[in-house]
């Protein structure tokens, strides 16, 4: 969290720094220009200072800080795309000098591609996608649903599973029915949250009633979740309590054998947030198996982090889903995420033990998805 606090303003404001003095290079000599310019790239990083000053102050509630915090969810994005272009653009005119005359035509292909990279990242994240996949408990074996020859037999129970809502102010209660119409489209038998269904602020979830929403869902056999570090952000007693009345069983280091009509069977297991560095180990958890439990039950571990993806090899489970990274939402962080998670997204597999990291189906503040996707994750259990 520290490293976030430092590094990211830090960079932030160098590269406003960097667009400033090359807006003032690109219209040289001309002062009026100049000092328009630059002086509306600066006025851009007085803004983004206050916002990182409301965030640390948890002053979003603010009228101004609500302001500048909405505006830094905006703009953050294609300002450091715009300063990274305009790095590109003077570098290559100091390799290659001739290339200084088009600096204009550089400029203004450098704005209009930003703008509809950023159009397209908005887009991706209004319209999440659905991942299916087929999961075979016996063998192990988890490949994409359309790998499946049309003589396979019938799945014996689907899960759709999710992760990473951030219900609150940037998704509010018209994103948050079509998450569920788009859950219940699918026809689970049963729903998993894999942690940060909070943003972490309480009160606009609760001013815009999304448990009524979220009672929505239609899963005969129920839906679970687990808690993710945003979750312990906030309120957690206020959050947990949002959670119940949302018609959601939690799992706080506990555990639930799922038993379908059909007779298939899941050992669900949730797993508390790595945020609590005292939560249960897994074999802890594991270990506390009720008698009369099938040998057959695979184990399926909620887990919000990946970071335990090797605790559950470890300890022999079948599969173990997880979120939090967004896949890194944003390009370059999609390059960077990998030093800090095992596992960023997609399927993964390590003696027996089948896994899957989604990018989730919300995100946090900044609603653009550049080198990601929203998704849904249906698995089919054969």
């Amino acid at each position: 969290m520290w490293i976030f606090l430092i590094a990211l303003p830090a960079t932030v404001f160098g590269l406003n720094l960097f667009l400033a003095w090359a807006a003032w290079r690109l219209f040289a000599p001309r002062k009026k220009i100049q000092f328009a310019a630059a002086g509306t790239v600066l006025a851009v990083l007085a803004i983004f200072a206050a916002s990182f000053l409301g965030f640390l102050l948890r002053a979003q509630n603010n009228a101004f800080f609500g302001f500048t915090w909405e505006f830094l969810a905006w703009a953050l994005v294609p300002v450091i795309y715009l300063a990274l272009w305009a790095l590109a653009g003077t570098l290559a005119a100091k390799i290659f000098p001739p290339l200084a005359r088009f600096k204009f035509a550089f400029a203004g292909t450098g704005a209009l591609l930003v703008a509809a990279v950023c159009a397209f990242g908005f887009m991706k994240f209004e319209n999440p996608r659905t991942t299916h996949l087929a999961w075979f408990p016996e063998s192990g074996k988890l490949v994409p649903a359309n790998e499946i020859s049309a003589g396979e037999k019938s799945a014996k129970l689907r899960i759709v599973a999710t992760a990473d809502w951030h219900l609150g102010t940037r998704i509010s209660r018209s994103r948050a029915e079509k998450f569920v119409a788009l859950i219940n489209a699918q026809k689970p038998d049963i729903v998993f949250i894999a942690g940060d269904l909070i943003d972490g602020d309480i009160e606009p979830v609760e001013s815009a009633r999304l448990d009524e929403i979220l009672r929505e869902l239609r899963a005969p056999l129920g839906v679970f979740a687990v808690l993710g570090n945003h979750e312990y952000f906030g309120d957690l007693p206020r959050e947990k309590d949002f959670i119940h009345r949302a018609n959601i069983r939690l799992l706080q280091d506990s555990s639930a054998l799922i038993s379908a009509e059909n007779g298939a069977q899941i050992f669900l297991v949730g797993r508390d947030d790595a945020t609590n560095r005292s939560r249960a180990p897994l074999k802890n958890l594991l270990g506390k198996i009720p008698a009369g439990t099938p040998n057959s039950a695979p184990v399926f571990v909620l887990d919000h982090q990946p970071k335990g993806a090797r605790e559950a090899v470890d300890c022999g489970a079948d599969f173990i889903f997880s979120g939090h990274t967004h896949a890194g939402q944003l390009w370059p962080a999609t390059w960077l995420v990998g030093f800090f998670n095992p596992h960023v997204f997609g399927t993964w597999r390590e003696a027996g033990t089948a896994g899957y990291v989604t990018s989730g189906i919300g995100l946090w503040h900044i609603p653009y998805r550049i080198g990601s996707v929203s998704e849904l994750v249906v698995i089919d259990v054969f």
